[in-house]
């Protein structure tokens, strides 16, 4: 559950504010009426996982055509490989 809060309120109670975030409450702060911002348990991830971040470009992948070689490396490559057998 997200409690929504003034600026004004967090800039006057903030002690009071902190404790009850230390006990796991969540804040959206707002401005004028409008969001600006979130305020969590440190516990709490904000960050996305791996997973969730990667989740568009893996379905995108799976939807586009083969990529076909880079002629250039392929050749590199092959001198590469045949300088090292002498």
């Amino acid at each position: 559950m997200m409690t929504d809060i003034t600026s004004k309120r967090l800039h006057e109670k903030t002690g009071q504010i902190l404790d009850r975030l230390r006990r796991g409450e969540r804040f959206r702060v707002l401005r004028d009426g409008e969001p600006e911002g979130f305020i969590v348990p440190v516990e709490e991830p904000i960050d996305p996982e791996w997973p969730e971040i990667m989740a568009e470009v893996l379905a995108a992948r799976q939807m586009a055509k083969p990529v076909l070689g880079n002629p250039i490396l392929k050749e590199r490559k092959a001198r590469n490989h045949a300088a090292h057998l002498c």
